[in-house]
């Protein structure tokens, strides 16, 4: 084979390796480098013994937690079918112009699937109860928290990242009176 004809080959071949090259990092930054989801989790306030309503003390945690979340840009609220959870997420919804989504609270992998089809790289806020709020974190991936019946004061920050390695973070805050 003369010099010509093999260096007209490397090149071509060369050429279709940088091409495939590009493509696959392509693809790669797509998947691995977009826009994460945000999903804020928390319990509904502080609730009167064992009816479905708020204390005022759960009322004004409720209104605390529509100020931190003022500027979070939360672009969807998903609640319980419970009345405790929709008054919770009431001064927010209302502060940001937000209808909140009320889901059955026992459908915990519909709302996932739900978040994930419909929220895609938005931050979303639910609030739930201290049963549903450590399932929802555990159904996308994320690692085991447990609440106790008194607690009410925990703001949940969980990050999926649309990796296929599905890289989730999970920040723990609290807000609000500190749960007696």
């Amino acid at each position: 084979m003369n010099d010509s004809k093999t260096r007209y080959l490397i090149s071509r071949y060369a050429g279709i390796v940088a091409a495939a090259l590009v493509v696959i990092a392509a693809v790669f930054l797509y998947f691995c480098w977009g826009t994460q989801t945000t999903v804020l989790l928390v319990r509904h306030a502080d609730r009167q013994g064992s009816a479905d309503a708020l204390t005022p003390a759960g009322t004004a945690r409720a209104q605390e937690l529509a100020r931190v979340l003022a500027k979070s840009g939360i672009s969807a609220i998903y609640t319980s079918e419970a009345i405790r959870t929709q008054q919770t997420a009431a001064p927010t919804a209302s502060l940001l112009g937000i209808t909140p989504v009320a889901v059955t609270a026992a459908d915990v992998a519909g709302l996932v699937s739900t978040i994930r089809g419909n929220n895609f790289g938005q931050r979303v806020l639910v609030v739930g109860h201290s049963n549903t709020v450590p399932q929802v974190i555990a159904e996308f991936g994320g690692p085991a928290v447990t609440m106790g019946d008194n607690e009410y004061d925990n703001l949940y920050v969980l990050t999926l990242c649309r990796c296929r390695w599905q890289r989730i973070g999970l920040a723990n805050l609290q807000y609000g009176a500190v749960s007696p």
